[in-house]
């Protein structure tokens, strides 16, 4: 239910991240005047750490994190399947393996809350017949990070409703659902949970995120919904589902709005079969079935790239290389990095490019361009997966049981 998240993060050393082998630092300099940026940064799953130096304000080193949680969890390559409280707490498992990053230390100053859902019908479709969220319109956005989507901005929070199908598929993901669709609130401004007693990450998972579910119905049942089953064949038809009407009433005309409003509402729930509540009932079956917490039967196994996710649909879309052990979620279907995959880490975590490159590629192209050492990486990687099942085989034949399963140890 956690997908982007800002935090100042306390009790770490800055010189600890520095010096992780994890983690590349860069700095910004203004080519004019040779000037060093205010802070340095570095980039891991998706996951931004910024250390900032020493001002007049502040007079120690102050580290910012900021980044999806839910990306982190499937590599930094997307968040539109599952990410329940079990992988949260996988997640941060790893982030304090790796960082020693504690809940207690991470003092929040953005937090998106939202869930993953497929709608009955097309979400584009679905997404046209939200009209207004509350008395603000819902504009249609674009990012390249996040695609199209809608979202109404208020004083304290965002309301945004996304079509992550479209978007993924466009990416080239493989995904098998007919529709997905997120609906999310993005707090900017934290007096909303600061009100909760939510000031750090352990306090979001104290106050429990199930506590959210209310507030996400309460945020979709403040949508201005045309539901094109209810008004279908009547008068109202072709008044109610359009925005022009209702940003008229708006500005001239408040108490006729509320009225038509209330007009609308009533006509919706009078109709057993409405769009917007089933919604409603998906939204709450999901935000119910994430926060199912699973008994960690054996804790001493808790790496990240082993963890299984709450749903079945998680383990369909978390797709690894059998020969290097990471996400190839954004490929097509295959069982090997590609590449996709390799560029796709090039632009997105030059950490782990810079490693895949270090195993496989050899020195005979190390000065070759950039395309020829993608192609020869992939090309070394298929060798080594076709040479290690080659092995395998002669080693136990086929009619032969073994107790470890082959394709899940070549990348160990």
């Amino acid at each position: 239910m956690i997908d982007f998240i800002k935090y100042e993060l306390f009790g770490v050393d800055p010189k600890h991240l520095e010096s992780n082998n994890k983690l590349i630092f860069h700095n910004k300099v203004d080519i004019q005047t040779g000037e060093l940026g205010s802070y340095i940064n570095a980039t891991y799953k998706g996951l931004e750490f910024k250390i900032y130096e020493v001002t007049e304000k502040t007079i120690y080193r102050r580290i910012t994190v900021e980044g999806s949680l839910h990306k982190y969890w499937n590599s930094g390559a997307h968040n539109f399947n599952n990410f329940g409280i079990n992988e949260i707490r996988e997640v941060l498992k790893e982030l304090k393996y790796n960082f020693n990053i504690l809940p207690e230390n991470c003092v929040l100053r953005q937090l998106e809350i939202g869930v993953n859902i497929c709608p009955p019908i097309n979400t584009k479709s679905l997404l046209n017949c939200c009209l207004l969220h509350k008395t603000d319109k819902l504009k249609w956005i674009f990012t390249k990070d996040e695609g199209n989507y809608i979202q109404a901005e208020h004083q304290r929070h965002i309301f945004k409703l996304y079509d992550k199908k479209t978007h993924y598929l466009n990416r080239g993901f493989p995904i098998t659902e007919n529709n997905i669709m997120r609906i999310e609130m993005k707090y900017m401004k934290l007096h909303e949970l600061k009100s909760k007693g939510i000031y750090t990450l352990a306090d979001l998972l104290t106050y429990g995120l199930n506590n959210f579910t209310p507030d996400l119905l309460r945020h979709w049942n403040s949508i201005l919904f045309f539901d094109k089953s209810t008004f279908k064949g009547t008068k109202e038809e072709n008044l109610y589902n359009n925005p022009n009407y209702w940003e008229n009433l708006l500005n001239n005309d408040y108490e006729q709005f509320k009225y038509q409003r209330l007009k609308l509402n009533k006509a919706i729930s009078r109709n057993p079969k409405n769009l917007k509540t089933q919604i409603a009932k998906l939204i709450e079956e999901k935000c119910n079935a994430l926060n199912i917490e699973i008994p960690e039967i054996n804790p001493l196994h808790i790496r990240l790239k082993t963890g299984k996710s709450t749903s079945a649909d998680n383990d369909q879309s978390r797709q690894f290389c059998e020969v290097t052990g990471l996400n190839i979620s954004m490929q097509k279907e295959s069982i090997l990095l590609s590449h996709t995959g390799i560029k796709y880490y090039y632009k997105t975590d030059r950490k782990i490019f810079e490693e895949v490159k270090r195993k496989y590629l050899s020195d005979l192209w190390k000065d070759s361009d950039h395309k020829i050492q993608i192609r020869e990486i992939a090309h070394n990687i298929r060798n080594k997966h076709h040479n290690l099942k080659t092995q395998q085989d002669r080693i136990y034949k086929t009619w032969q049981p073994t107790l470890f399963n082959f394709k899940m140890t070549l990348h160990q």
